[in-house]
């Protein structure tokens, strides 16, 4: 187990990561004017932290055990589920929260509710996760 946390491997996906979730605080901090330490955590934005982790580790395991490895196959097999998934399924919960505030807003107009709309509606876009895919590559040719 510790050689697994201490591979560099490993370690590439957890900076590229961070380095993603960084990126969006100072974006925010560009654009705001103002530091939003939530952006730290905050999954939703650009550039995607998933897909930034993600394709890092792909690169780094091809880089160390060869693009012809299983090992790297199976790295980019789920590092293809992780970015569709990551698109797919907070699309699909923008067009919930749509529909959820479509409702609320229906209802306070018979003011039958006292409901406050959702603040804001996370969703990934194609921009925000090949953002994170190319930040995730070249971190990863980086640091090896």
């Amino acid at each position: 187990m510790a050689g697994t946390l201490t591979s560099h491997p490993f370690l590439v996906a957890i900076l590229a990561g961070i380095v993603a979730q960084t990126i969006k605080v100072i974006t925010f901090l560009i654009l705001e004017k103002r530091v939003n330490y939530r952006r730290f955590v905050q999954t939703d934005g650009s550039p995607n932290m998933h897909s930034a982790a993600m394709s890092a580790l792909t690169v780094a395991v091809g880089l160390r055990d060869g693009f012809d490895s299983v090992v790297f196959v199976l790295a980019l097999c789920l590092t293809v589920v992780v970015c569709v998934d990551t698109m797919n399924v907070k699309s699909a919960a923008s067009q919930q929260a749509e529909v959820i505030d479509l409702i609320m807003k229906r209802l306070r107009q018979r003011k039958k509710s006292r409901l406050k709309p959702p603040k804001k509606k996370q969703s990934f876009t194609r921009v925000d996760v090949f953002t994170g895919v190319g930040i995730g590559i070249v971190f990863a040719l980086l640091m090896f």
